[in-house]
């Protein structure tokens, strides 16, 4: 049953919200170059969190909301404001580029936002990386062997200035949030910026760096909590979740080899029997997938995939984290497990095609095809259900406490074209509901959920584009930025959260 800990809150991204990246003397990220070529929106001023976010807290609080997932932006704490100048003035010194300074104006500014964050009662969850990095560490940094070390750096410089300076510090915190998905997006579906060749070595290297840089976060973490004699933290990640065990679980159990004993010897043979675990797991559950004809191409590529990732799999690819995982003082590196539940069925990864509804520029014929046939944003189907297996298998499976770090459902609204409704004609009230009412399930089940945050408290700006709308909140973001707490439709959802969340707290207290 659900405790009076039980984190109910929304989630949202730093860069997503806060606005003030990119633009003519502002932090540069690695997507400025996307936004100077028009190949996607620009970010702007986005929901203007970095100024509002008092109001926002409020509103949280007014809701009767208990957590805030928030994230502290690497580009915004050590920026560069012109890249190329910076890079100049590195080869006039005749040194390595070294990492440019922490802007300790920022950090203090973060300062005031967790503390305002606090004083309306909600618990922040914070996330130390999201898809996005600083564009001093050019395009493709998850390739490199020294980025861990520098979001290692980052991840201990800010927490130990920013704890220094609250009245108690920090405790739950997501190091990397989907660290799959921003493999997938930029080596394989090419959503987001990436310059080096696309395909499955390169999307490997890219995990092998992601995850070490988790290890080193998680060990940097613990270290400076024991050091200063503050609290024991909560430190996990997040995976996007997918039925797919190859681009989700598959991470996870890597991270989980030493915590399970598993000598490095056999770790081939332990990923094989969990991929296999969880399909029969995961048959088992019946989840009712939607079955239109795009389900058996979907369903065709994951046969496939399973095929490929149990043939191909070999430790040795990921011998960078692995050596990193047995070098590691300690042997855990997942305090809870946070999860990310959209619709992450393979089955529905396609749709027939709909070629009216692109949000990018198509940069090829490839590209054109494939945007025609990828289910969107707004195609996601809504299955409550299979957020009740993710959330129970896994906390078996790795006997730790589940967060559900992100749950929504996006609206499509671009400026100058009609307001449709989705396929399914479902409010996000409705989507809401149905979500709750499982969450209240899956607790009386006794799976040890820690909390529900809903993606997101207001609508922002989405990895290239303003079209999908996922929050409480409206925002026409063609007059700005007020929070509205009508949708297009005449939905009120910030309003049914409210009411949901008390009748969830009573249920739940009987």
């Amino acid at each position: 049953m659900s405790s009076p800990d039980f984190l109910w809150g929304v989630a949202t991204s730093a860069y997503q919200a806060e606005g003030g990246y990119n633009g003519a003397g502002e932090p540069q990220t690695n997507w400025a170059r996307a936004e100077v070529l028009n190949e996607v929106a620009v970010t702007g001023l986005a929901a203007d969190f970095w100024n509002q976010y008092e109001e926002d807290f409020a509103r949280c609080r007014e809701m009767g909301l208990g957590a805030f997932r928030m994230g502290i932006e690497w580009s915004r704490v050590q920026p560069v404001f012109e890249v190329a100048e910076w890079k100049r003035a590195a080869a006039l010194n005749g040194a390595e580029m070294q990492a440019p300074p922490f802007d300790y104006a920022a950090l203090d500014h973060y300062v005031a936002m967790f503390e305002a964050c606090r004083a309306h009662g909600l618990e922040p969850v914070v996330t130390l990386h999201h898809f996005v990095h600083p564009a001093w560490l050019g395009t493709d940094p998850w390739l490199e062997e020294t980025t861990p070390d520098h979001f290692a750096r980052y991840v201990r410089e800010t927490l130990g200035y920013i704890n220094a300076r609250l009245e108690r510090p920090l405790h739950w915190f997501i190091t990397i949030n989907e660290p799959n998905m921003l493999v997938l997006n930029t080596y394989l579906g090419r959503q987001f910026p990436g310059a080096a060749p696309g395909g499955f070595r390169t999307m490997t290297k890219a995990y092998n760096q992601l995850l070490r840089a988790h290890v080193r976060a998680y060990n940097g973490i613990h270290d400076l909590y024991a050091e200063r004699e503050w609290p024991l933290p909560k430190v996990s990640t997040n995976n996007y979740c997918s039925d797919l065990y190859w681009s989700d679980k598959l991470l996870l159990d890597l991270l989980a080899v030493r915590d399970r004993g598993i000598r490095r010897e056999r770790v081939g043979d332990y990923i094989c029997e969990k991929a296999r675990e969880f399909e029969r797991a995961f048959n088992a559950a019946r989840i009712p997938l939607h079955r239109d004809p795009a389900y058996y191409v979907g369903a065709a590529v994951k046969r496939l995939s399973n095929w490929i990732g149990h043939r191909t799999f070999d430790p040795a690819d990921f011998a960078p984290l692995l050596d990193e995982i047995y070098s590691s003082p300690r042997a855990g590196f997942l305090d809870y497990i946070g999860l990310d539940y959209y619709d992450p069925f393979a089955a529905h990864a396609f749709r027939w095609p709909v070629f009216w509804d692109h949000v990018f520029h198509n940069r090829s014929l490839r590209s054109w095809m494939l945007a025609a046939i990828s289910s969107k944003w707004w195609d996601w189907r809504v299955l409550p259900r299979g957020l009740h297996f993710f959330c129970k298998y896994y906390a078996h499976d790795f006997a730790r406490p589940i967060l559900i770090a992100e749950n929504g459902m996006a609206l499509r609204r671009l400026p100058g074209q009609p307001h449709r409704h989705r396929r399914d004609s479902m409010t996000r009230s409705q989507f809401l509901r149905l979500h709750v009412h499982e969450v209240v399930k899956i607790l009386q089940d006794h799976v040890p959920l820690a909390g529900y945050l809903h993606w997101s408290l207001f609508d922002n700006y989405e990895w290239g584009t303003y079209a999908p709308r996922f929050g409480l909140f409206s925002i026409d973001f063609q007059q700005g930025t007020e929070r509205l707490e009508e949708d297009q439709f005449g939905d009120r959802p910030s309003e049914a959260y409210a009411r949901l969340i008390r009748e969830a707290r009573e249920k739940l207290a009987l």
